[in-house]
């Protein structure tokens, strides 16, 4: 846990918030001109954040339950709690973003492949079997939960930790140098790709900088040329315009290790901003799960109502404003509400005001 005071702490969680925000938005952004004006070059920034922006929520949502959770998995009771507060969080949304997204295919689902969605259980075993769009990233958050009290323990102690990130590392080469091909299109190897073993190494991560970073002060110079250097390495660091280019060989490497020094930098340099900055951007940090869950059924629901006639100039803004609203209204009136009971079920433990983790999180 980090030693820091306390003021430092809650600038620097606001920080990730506003990552958390950021990687949301740019992941809408991304589908919505997708769908709008065609499939995004990997060797654009959309292309690459629409990628990436799910490996930044992984880290992120690492680093955040290394921070909260890390001295809390002691006992059968704390574990408890934490399966309860983390189920409070994330199966309320998706539920209804999955019975919509059944509603809204107009065609019956197989009740198998529905009970294993809203169970969260496909994740685990049919983890190319979700109804919308981003939902493949939330079966992965949810096997990461059930790995992270045994990583959490590991982490206690040096060798445990090394031989962790050794399997988990190990099986992120096999996936980036081995079962994904290079030469096959992403597209033809998405099964492979969201397979959460492929993906699990990037959550490490998050829990080893919190792990080995959380007391550390990195100086102020040191983490603006971290993260501007990190910035300006994703934009321009040349790569194929395919998707499957962004995530196989070495690129796959280089581009984890930009998306780790992001967050390490944003993680280590606390940004105290004025309040009109501030709370629009740690907003959009706090609804950036529904952001992330609704925008596609958001842009479907317009098409349907026949907004497609719309220019994408248009049509773009008008989903992105209504799933801002969409997500805040969830966010209030669902998530608050039964983060709230989450808590009180579980009993004591989890830190007021530590933001939720959900992959938008992809």
């Amino acid at each position: 846990m980090p030693h820091d005071p306390q003021p430092r702490t809650a600038a620097r969680l606001d920080a990730l918030d506003y990552l958390r925000g950021a990687a949301a938005f740019g992941i809408m952004a991304y589908h919505l001109a997708s769908w709008e004006h065609g499939p995004q070059p990997a060797d654009t920034v959309l292309g690459r954040v629409g990628i990436y922006g799910v490996s930044v929520f992984y880290i992120l949502s690492g680093l955040t339950l290394q921070h909260v959770y890390a001295d809390r998995m002691g006992t059968i009771r704390s574990v408890r709690g934490f399966f309860i507060r983390r189920g409070f969080r994330i199966f309320p949304l998706l539920w209804a973003v999955t019975l919509l997204a059944v509603a809204l295919s107009q065609q019956p689902p197989d009740p198998a492949d529905l009970a294993l969605n809203l169970t969260g259980l496909f994740g685990f075993v049919a983890w190319d079997t979700y109804f919308s769009p981003g939902v493949w990233s939330i079966g992965n958050e949810l096997v990461f939960y059930a790995m992270f009290p045994i990583i959490a323990l590991a982490a206690r102690r040096p060798w445990s930790l090394w031989v962790a990130g050794a399997v988990l590392g190990g099986v992120y080469l096999l996936f980036a140098f081995g079962i994904l091909s290079a030469s096959v299109p992403l597209s033809e190897q998405w099964s492979h790709y969201i397979n959460p073993l492929g993906q699990a190494f990037l959550f490490f991560l998050g829990v080893l900088i919190g792990r080995l970073l959380g007391s550390v002060r990195l100086p102020r110079p040191a983490a603006h040329a971290l993260l501007w250097g990190g910035v300006a390495a994703f934009v321009l660091l040349p790569t194929g315009a395919e998707q499957i280019d962004l995530v196989t060989g070495w690129n796959r490497l280089a581009f984890t290790a930009l998306c780790a020094a992001l967050v390490i930098a944003v993680y280590k340099m606390p940004v105290s901003l004025p309040r009109p900055l501030h709370v629009p951007l740690v907003t959009l940090g706090h609804i950036s799960y529904a952001v992330y869950l609704l925008h596609p059924l958001v842009h479907e629901i317009l098409e349907r109502l026949g907004a497609d006639v719309l220019p994408p100039a248009l049509l773009i803004p008008l989903a992105m404003a209504l799933t801002l609203a969409a997500a805040y209204l969830s966010y209030r009136c669902l998530e608050i509400p039964l983060n709230r009971l989450g808590r009180r079920l579980s009993g004591p433990g989890e830190q007021p005001g530590v933001p939720a983790t959900a992959g938008p999180h992809g």
